[in-house]
């Protein structure tokens, strides 16, 4: 039986054609609500369908559930082979240039035949878009601009993809006999955003036999082998891999180099001369090679501290002052910024809260969009009562979870807020995100945004710079000024888990940390799965060196009760003309230690 991962792609993929075939629109989108329906099945498919629960299931009708049931158990649709014909294969590589949709892709195709990257950019480059109805001389500049983009960042993946297929190769290595430790390495040991490739290092005593036995893994294909003692691959979305074949003697070093960075490797090197030891990847010496069974061995005879993975990117003296107790995976017990089918989401309120409930949350915001999002279903203020009234009915069902009301509220061009402080006033949390007129100049942009943050109501600046990894810059700003205005009004700055977000970037977390500012790691959840973004938030705040006290999410539930009670006494005050100081955002907290 083929997985609900594999016959959701399924849909999306039919979806992508009937909107480039410029079909029913209302056809085409219902293949693509089907693919979200299945990805939230809970459990296992095959039962699901056995059950007769796939033909109850909202949108799936009578002709795509018997389709879904044909991917299911084949693993194939003779309707999506028929709409692969039509097509060529590189056709939805245009899907990841910037300023083009399936519906341009398919009048690209249609009047021009423009099917890959380089037709597109010959197109624009002859000036030939420009007489098509839809595009003009803006669009196809935009277009060229991202063509640009695309081919600096060609290869390259989300963190989170190498992850998964990194972890599933562990497993199935794991398996083989007469193979010890397998761990990863590379820029996903060290959670970088945006990746090349997957590294493992890999015991054994016998590497002839285990690398027979790895040839023959289905997932692996164009198999060969490099230098001694390494493998060389592709994984699904032709992903490279690399597998490091170690002895047990110099399996911790193998990881350490095979890890890096390369600067970080530099200064440690340096660091073991200094200290009369030779490092390599061969093993630690000192006139004869030194016995380190784990990297926590290596840096103890450098009579270090263990730096972790994620600190590894720059020289020694850079992670050592990062270094201490990082924030551990789990370490949060709630989040914030969570989406529902009130405005954009995939799931219901309370299929969204049950979620929450079975990851252990004790607490939960929910945060719809603002009315100006209207493309996102964003709420009215009536609509916002009705919603804040369903809650108050949910509590007592998800009781001792503890929900509260927020909103993601549109910061306007001119830094004022969605609603007004009446309607604010009603939120016990207030997100305040930017989604749209992304090109305002820098000191615009960000005056809109320190306007924003000087709202009493505002508790959460949203993802900063709108950034999308591998296919949208963030916008420029004076991130000084920005931390710097909300350190003063105890704004916390969001860590969205997104992938396609990851933000506040990693690398500015501690010059915002040093202004006083604290940080809330939230998913951007807009279903059930993605509440699990809050992993990927996590890394990120681990590579910027933040500490479980510099994040207001792993607090108990009754030390946030108190602070957003206390922030929003403080904004009543303040909107009513009894100014007060402002509340930093660590004040009437207790310690996340306590």
């Amino acid at each position: 039986m083929t997985d609900k991962r594999t016959v959701a792609k399924a849909l999306d993929e039919i979806f992508r054609y009937m909107e480039i075939g410029d079909q029913n629109r209302f056809k085409a989108v219902a293949y693509r609500n089907a693919a979200r329906q299945v990805e939230n099945i809970e459990g296992d498919l095959g039962e699901f369908i056995s059950s007769g629960a796939l033909t109850r299931t909202p949108g799936i009708g009578k002709s795509i559930g018997p389709l879904i049931v044909e991917i299911a158990e084949t693993g194939r649709s003779r309707y999506l082979d028929e709409l692969r014909l039509q097509y060529p294969p590189g056709i939805f590589d245009l899907v990841r240039v910037p300023a083009l949709g399936l519906k341009k892709i398919g009048v690209l195709h249609e009047t021009l035949g423009i099917s890959s990257l380089d037709e597109l950019e010959t197109a624009c480059r002859e000036d030939r878009l420009t007489s098509l109805p839809g595009f003009g001389a803006k669009t196809q500049q935009k277009i060229l601009d991202g063509i640009d983009m695309l081919r600096k960042d060609i290869r390259k993946f989300l963190l989170p993809i190498g992850f998964e297929l990194a972890a599933e190769l562990v497993e199935q290595l794991r398996r083989i006999a007469d193979v010890g430790r397998v761990e990863m390495a590379g820029s996903v040991r060290r959670r970088l955003e945006v990746i090349r490739n997957v590294n493992i290092v890999l015991e054994t005593t016998k590497k002839a036999a285990v690398t027979r036995e790895i040839e023959q893994i289905p997932a692996l294909a164009n198999v060969s082998e490099g230098a001694p003692d390494i493998i060389r691959g592709e994984l699904r979305n032709h992903m490279p891999v690399e597998i490091i074949l170690s002895t047990p003697a110099s399996f911790a070093s193998n990881l350490l180099y095979a890890t890096g960075s390369e600067v970080f490797l530099t200064s440690l090197a340096a660091h073991a001369t200094s200290v009369g030891f030779e490092l390599s990847a061969e093993g630690l010496r000192q006139k004869r090679k030194i016995a380190a069974r784990t990297e926590e061995e290596i840096f103890r005879k450098l009579d270090l501290a263990v730096i972790e993975p994620e600190l590894r990117e720059g020289d020694l003296a850079l992670a050592r002052h990062f270094a201490g107790t990082l924030l551990e995976e789990g370490s949060l017990r709630g989040t914030f910024h969570v989406h529902s089918t009130w405005s954009d989401g995939k799931a219901t309120l309370y299929e969204m809260l049950d979620a929450a409930r079975d990851r252990e949350f004790s607490y939960v915001g929910m945060s719809d969009h603002s009315k100006t999002a209207s493309y996102a279903g964003g709420l009215t203020e009536e609509r916002v009562r009705e919603q804040q009234a369903e809650i108050d009915k949910l509590q007592k069902t998800f009781a001792p979870m503890r929900i509260f009301k927020g909103t993601e509220a549109d910061i306007l061009t001119d830094g004022s807020m969605d609603y007004d402080n009446e309607t604010l006033a009603t939120f016990d949390f207030v997100i305040a995100s930017i989604h749209s007129k992304f090109k305002m100049p820098q000191d615009e942009m960000t005056g809109r945004i320190v306007r924003a943050i000087r709202n009493p109501y505002v508790t959460f600046l949203g993802h900063l710079t709108g950034r999308l990894l591998l296919s949208r810059p963030g916008y420029t700003v004076d991130y000084e000024a920005i931390f710097a205005a909300a350190a003063d009004e105890g704004v916390m700055i969001e860590i969205n888990g997104n992938p396609h977000r990851l933000e506040l970037d990693w690398r500015l977390m501690q010059r915002a940390r040093e202004h006083g500012v604290r940080f809330s790691i939230h998913p951007d959840a807009h279903s059930t799965d993605s509440l699990d973004n809050v992993i990927s938030g996590t890394w990120a705040a681990r590579k910027g060196g933040l500490r479980p006290e510099d994040v207001f999410n792993t607090l108990p539930l009754e030390d946030v009760e108190r602070y957003f009670a206390a922030r929003k006494s403080r904004a009543k005050r303040l909107t009513s003309g009894a100014l007060t100081p402002p509340l930093p955002a660590g004040e009437g907290v207790a310690s996340s230690d306590g």
